[in-house]
C-alpha cells in the first residue's frame, strides 16, 4: 500500500511554506505521494470553515514539484471545466518538468454555478468527463491525434513534450455508479470519506466489475485522519454529527446498526482517529481490504498540519510498511 497526503492548498491553513517547505518535510518523512483537489468557484462547507482560499490544483503541483525530487504528484480529483487539450498538456509538462510519477484523477463535480463559470453546461459534465479522459491517454501516447466526439473536435494534434511515463488515471466517487466509471474508463477508484460497510459494499462491486471487464481497476481511499499522542484530545477535534453529513454522498452510506451516527466508531472508515498505535491497526485495516492507496486527510487538525503529518511519519508508516 502507498501512502499520499492531501495538501492544505485550501481554507483558513493554506501557507505557503506548508505546501512548499512542508512538502520537502513529507518527502524526508516517508510519503509517498502528495494530493490536491480541484475548484474554480469554491464554497467551503460544514468540516471546512469559512475562508474561501483556494490555490489552483497544477501550480500548487508545480511549486511542490520544484521543492521536492522524488516525492508523486497528484489530483484527487479534477473536475471537468477544462478544455481537454489542456489538462492533458498540464498533466504531461508536470511530468516532464518534476521527472518523476503524476498520477490524474478525474471526478465530474457537483456544483453547476462551477460549469457555467467555465462555460460548460452542467448537464454535459458526465460526457465532458469521459471525453477528457479518453483525449488525455491518447494524447500523452500518440502523435497527429484526430478527435470527433460529442463535445469536442479536433485534427491532427501533436503536444510535447510527452509524460516521463504513463501517468495513471484515478476516477473519484463514492457511488456505486463511479465505481462503474473507474472499472470503465480509468485505472483506479478513489472515493473521499466512506464509513466502512459502506466502503465493502463499493469494494464488493469494484471487484465484480474487475472480473468481469478483464479488468485491474484499483483502489484508493481518503479518510479524514486525526492522530495525536493524546487519544483525548484527538476525540476532542472530531464532530460525528457534522462529519456524518461532510459528504454529498452522505445520503448513500449504509447505516450504523442503531441507524444514527452517534459515535466515533460509527465513523470508521470514513474516520481514522486516535493514538498512532491506534491508526496504525485502523490503516491495516485497509491493507486487509486490498486497498492500494491510503491518502491522509488532515483538514480537522490543519492548525498542526506540519505537526501531525511528522508524527505520522515518524510514528505510524514505519508500522505499516
Amino acid at each position: 500500500m502507498q501512502f499520499g497526503m492531501l495538501l492544505p492548498h485550501f481554507g483558513e491553513y493554506c501557507r505557503p511554506e506548508w505546501l512548499i517547505e512542508g512538502s520537502r518535510k513529507l518527502e524526508e518523512w516517508g510519503y509517498d505521494s502528495v494530493w490536491v483537489r480541484d475548484h474554480l468557484l469554491w464554497h467551503p462547507h460544514g468540516i471546512e470553515g469559512t475562508n474561501m482560499t483556494f490555490v489552483d490544483a497544477f501550480i500548487t503541483l508545480a511549486a511542490v514539484a520544484g521543492a521536492t525530487r522524488r516525492i508523486a504528484l497528484g489530483t484527487a480529483v479534477l473536475i471537468p471545466i477544462r478544455w481537454p487539450l489542456k489538462v492533458a498538456q498540464n498533466f504531461a509538462s508536470l511530468s516532464y518538468l518534476a521527472q518523476r510519477r503524476v498520477e490524474a484523477g478525474f471526478g465530474i463535480g457537483f456544483n453547476p454555478a462551477e460549469f457555467a463559470g467555465a462555460g460548460f453546461r452542467f448537464e454535459d459534465r458526465e460526457r465532458i468527463f469521459i471525453e477528457t479522459v479518453q483525449i488525455c491517454q491518447r494524447i500523452w501516447a500518440e502523435n497527429d491525434v484526430t478527435w470527433h466526439g460529442e463535445q469536442f473536435h479536433f485534427a491532427d494534434v501533436t503536444i510535447e513534450p510527452k509524460p516521463l511515463g504513463p501517468i495513471p488515471t484515478w476516477y473519484g466517487g463514492s457511488t456505486i455508479a463511479s465505481v462503474r466509471r473507474a472499472v470503465r474508463y480509468c485505472d483506479g477508484w478513489l472515493p473521499g470519506r466512506l464509513p466502512m460497510a459502506t466502503l465493502d459494499h463499493r469494494l464488493d462491486a469494484l471487484r465484480r466489475l474487475n472480473a468481469a471487464e478483464g479488468r485491474h481497476c484499483r483502489a484508493g481511499v481518503i479518510p479524514v485522519v486525526c492522530v495525536d499522542r493524546n487519544r483525548a484530545r484527538a476525540l476532542r477535534r472530531i464532530d460525528v454529527a457534522a462529519l456524518s453529513t461532510s459528504s454529498e454522498g452522505s445520503s448513500r452510506w449504509i447505516k450504523p446498526p442503531s441507524g444514527e451516527w452517534r459515535t466515533v466508531e460509527d465513523l470508521r472508515g470514513l474516520l481514522v482517529f486516535g493514538t498512532p498505535e491506534e491508526c496504525v491497526e485502523q490503516i491495516k485495516e485497509f491493507e486487509a481490504r486490498g486497498v492500494d492507496l491510503f491518502m491522509f486527510d488532515l483538514r480537522l487538525q490543519f492548525d498542526e498540519y506540519l505537526e501531525a503529518a511528522e508524527l505520522i511519519g515518524r510514528e505510524v508508516l514505519p508500522h505499516c510498511r
